[in-house]
């Protein structure tokens, strides 16, 4: 994590500093439009910057937050961007095609995007070796459940009735974060919220994470 706050905010700072010196000898030229287009630029990067660090704070608070609407869809677009360092150092392609509308559940926002890094963690992992590397993330309604999928292009799962058993683990032994409690404790979060999730492989090979959660009750305007 610390190293994909530092990939993350490491690189705007570079981009900022060079569009200030660019647009510092724009204006000594007297091309004052280009160097408000870099200002532009700085302010857009700034602003990233600040959505980074509001994500990865309210990640690591670990809050006990009560059980209330939350936005499925903000939640996988601010998982997203905490992990795209991670996957532009893995190389992973990633598949998501949003809702064109919010979908609101009962849940946790801090806890279920710890749900979903825990299950992009996996599939990441999982992947290491394969030629191809691609992460499809889906979110499906119904008139009471909404179900977020996440699906990997690993070898699958060798024993799906196991993947939820704390301790259990399909990684090398001194390989970081194989301990075998991530799924375990997405679990049991999912549980808190009277959710459900599973796990089995997919016919056209990988792995297939689904969690389902009650939608709210009322859903809120765009």
């Amino acid at each position: 994590m610390s190293a994909g706050i530092s990939h993350e905010l490491n690189q705007p700072l570079m981009a900022i500093r060079s569009f200030a010196e660019n647009a510092e000898q724009f204006l000594q030229r007297g091309k004052v439009d280009v160097a408000g287009r870099n200002l532009s630029r700085i302010s857009e990067l700034a602003r990233r910057m600040g959505r980074i660090i509001s994500n990865f704070r309210a990640f690591a608070k670990q809050e006990s937050e009560p059980i209330t609407d939350v936005d499925i869809v903000a939640v996988v677009d601010a998982v997203l961007e905490m992990s795209e360092a991670r996957f532009a150092q893995d190389k992973v392609e990633v598949v998501w095609a949003p809702p064109p509308a919010p979908v609101y559940v009962r849940g946790g926002e801090v806890r279920l995007q710890q749900v979903l890094v825990n299950l992009i963690s996996n599939a990441i992992d999982a992947m290491e070796g394969s030629r191809q590397r691609r992460i499809e993330i889906a979110v499906e309604t119904g008139d009471q459940k909404a179900r977020l999928r996440v699906r990997d292009t690993g070898p699958g799962i060798a024993a799906p009735e196991k993947i939820f058993e704390p301790y259990y683990t399909t990684k090398a032994v001194g390989k970081a974060d194989g301990l075998g409690l991530g799924l375990s404790i997405s679990y049991g979060l999912v549980q808190s919220f009277g959710g459900d999730i599973r796990g089995h492989n997919h016919p056209d090979g990988g792995a297939v994470f689904t969690v389902e959660l009650a939608r709210a009750r009322v859903e809120k305007a765009a």
